[in-house]
Parts: C-alpha cells; structure tokens; sequence
C-alpha cells in the first residue's frame, strides 16, 4: 500500500531554506500544536498549529468511471496544512498518480490516451515533473525564478533499497528492475500581492518495462513568505514529523487493495504486490530514510516523554517543550509562558520535556 508513505515522516522539510537568504521573524514564539484527524476516513493523524486549517486528505477512483484499475488500487491523498485560507504558510502532501509509458502500450495510444486508466504521458525528468507541477499548482504565480535545483540520489537510493526485494524479483524473471529519481526546485514568485518561496520535491518511479508505467512518489510543495521562509520551517517539520497512521483503516486499506487488485489481476496482476512489499520494507529503510537523505532534519534533540516514558526525536528550534497525556505539544521560546496558567489554554496536564542529551 504505497499510499502509506502519504504522509510517513519522510516528507521532513529539506534544510535548504536555511542556506538562502531569510529575514523577517513570522512565528508566534509560542505555538501550540493540536493532534488532529484526517478528515475524510481518519486514515492517520498529526499535530497541527492552533488556528491552522486543513484542506483535502483522502480520496478514490473509480475504475468504471477512469477506464480502467491503473490509479484505483490504493488510496490517495491530497492534503494541504494552512496558516489561513490563502495559505500564506502551508505544506502539502500531492497523490502519486500512475502513468502509462513503455514498450507493451499500443502504439496506438498516444500521449494523452487512457491506458487500463492512466493517461498515456512520456515520462519526464524531475525537473520537468516539478516545473509542471509547479505551474499547475501556481497558476497566478507572477515574476518566477528558480533558486535553486539539485538531484536527491541518496533519497532515490533509499527507495531503490525499500523496493530491493520486488526487483530481485522482477530481475529474476528477465524484467528490467523499476529505477527511481529523486530532486527538488526551489521557486520564488509573486501572488496575490505577495512575495513567497516556495519548495518542491519528488520520487519518480520508472516501471515503464514492468508494468508499463512511472508515477511520482512522496511530492509535497512548501510555502512561507519569502522573508520567512527559514523562520517557518520548524513549523512545518512538527507537522510533518508528527503522523500517526490509524491501524483499523491500514488494515482495511491492505485488505481493500488485495481485493481490488483480484479484479484487476489480468491487466496489472503486479502492482498490488509490488506495493504491499515495498510498504513493508519500507519500515525496515524508514529511518534511514530520514537520515541518509538529503531531506534530513537539522537542528534536533532527544526528548523523553514524561507519559509514555519514550524517547522522542524533535526540533530544537524552540528553547521549551510541553507534551500532555493525549499527545499534543506546545512549543515556545518564552520561558516565562506556563501552559498549565495559560486562561485560554483547556488542557492543564502539561509537562515540560527536556533533553536527554
């Protein structure tokens, strides 16, 4: 089930905002941070400022409705986290779509034509894929320049790593194995009388020999004013960091795509089990996922959890760190704010954490 990785901690900020420019403070210097389910099927949760909005989360396709089962085994996920409405600051998870590309597609489809239900698009470069997605997504977007664009190949190598088994696999019946290409855009523009930054990143997925496909994987956009953009980023790694998938709605979703996939065994028998196998090695490379990669988090430190007892790796952006017994943090760089006397503040079982090390 790759939607599993929608909104894993793998999509952990890249710290590269912090090698541009940045100058104006935008961030309250205490925050507090409110678990919050996801909307549509309370498939995972996650911390989310207080006054923040969330737009979108799950969805499905419908095969008889797409002309086919290429995008409708696995659930997607679209959803953005707001500052406000206009998004000022906001991180977004965008769904991996399957397309159809390779050597067993009809010569008669040509790109644009639908394929067992994906559309026929000649896979790009991840520059290419980020541009589009960047202009699609950016419609209003006035006065664009790139900042800064680089390859990720130790991201891509670790998702090579997770998928090891299946193109062992897929080697061993003479298929070329799936290959995987990882890269990240950093855009500044002009919208709505505003100035913002603006961070893309990507896997693309080339199964073109195997499964007459590629798709992107784990593509999310970052957005703060321009000033700002470095200011915000501890913000936006919180949410990120904090998903806590639901393990009813993973087991329904694993059951759900078994299912579905026997219906459409004869047109795409493997890419349910590609997907099943890749989620659960992708547990195993998770945390060197999160450290080898160029997307690594800097600036963190070890925290117990005076509920739990656990240990828990976290930001160290701000200088005070309150946990409660539901799982909810306030962060803050005032030492005088006290949660427990806060009026506004419901909650009064706050603890403060502190490094371990």
């Amino acid at each position: 089930m790759a939607k599993r990785a929608v909104v894993l901690s793998v999509f952990i900020i890249l710290g590269l905002w912090s090698a541009l420019p940045a100058a104006a403070k935008g961030v309250p210097s205490t925050i507090v941070f409110h678990r919050v389910a996801e909307p549509r099927e309370n498939a995972f949760t996650f911390l989310l400022p207080k006054g923040w909005i969330v737009e979108g989360g799950i969805f499905r396709i419908d095969p008889s409705r797409a002309g086919g089962p290429g995008n409708s085994i696995e659930a997607k996920c679209d959803i953005a986290f707001k500052s406000d409405r206009n998004g000022t600051v906001m991180l977004r998870r965008l769904p991996k779509v399957n397309y159809a590309d390779g050597p067993i597609v009809p010569p008669t489809h040509g790109p644009g034509a639908n394929y067992n239900g994906m559309t026929v698009v000649r896979m790009p470069n991840v520059e290419g894929f980020l541009t589009y997605t960047f202009k699609q997504t950016r419609p209003g977007a006035r006065d664009v320049k790139v900042l800064r664009k680089e390859p990720l190949p130790k991201l891509a190598s670790a998702m090579a790593r997770a998928a090891a088994p299946v193109n062992r696999q897929l080697a061993q019946a003479g298929v070329r194995p799936m290959a995987f290409h990882a890269g990240f855009m950093i855009f500044e523009y002009a919208e709505g009388g505003a100035r913002y930054r603006e961070l893309l990143y990507t896997v693309l997925v080339d199964a073109r020999t195997a499964m007459a496909s590629w798709s992107n994987d784990l593509t999310t956009a970052m957005r703060a004013p321009a000033g700002e953009a470095d200011d915000w980023k501890p913000v936006l790694d919180t949410i990120s960091n904090s998903v806590q998938f639901n393990p009813q709605w993973v087991a329904g979703e694993m059951k759900g795509q078994g299912q579905r996939a026997d219906t459409a065994r004869r047109v795409l028998e493997d890419m349910n089990r590609i997907d099943r196998e890749i989620v659960a090695h992708r547990d195993r490379t998770r945390k060197e996922i999160q450290t080898d990669q160029y997307l690594t988090l800097m600036g963190k430190n070890d925290y117990k959890n005076p509920f739990t007892g656990k240990v828990e790796r976290d930001t160290s952006a701000w200088k005070m760190r309150w946990v409660n017994s539901s799982g909810e943090y306030i962060y803050s760089n005032d030492t005088q704010y006290d949660p427990t006397r806060d009026p506004e503040e419901r909650r009064k079982d706050w603890k403060l954490t502190k490094p371990v090390r």
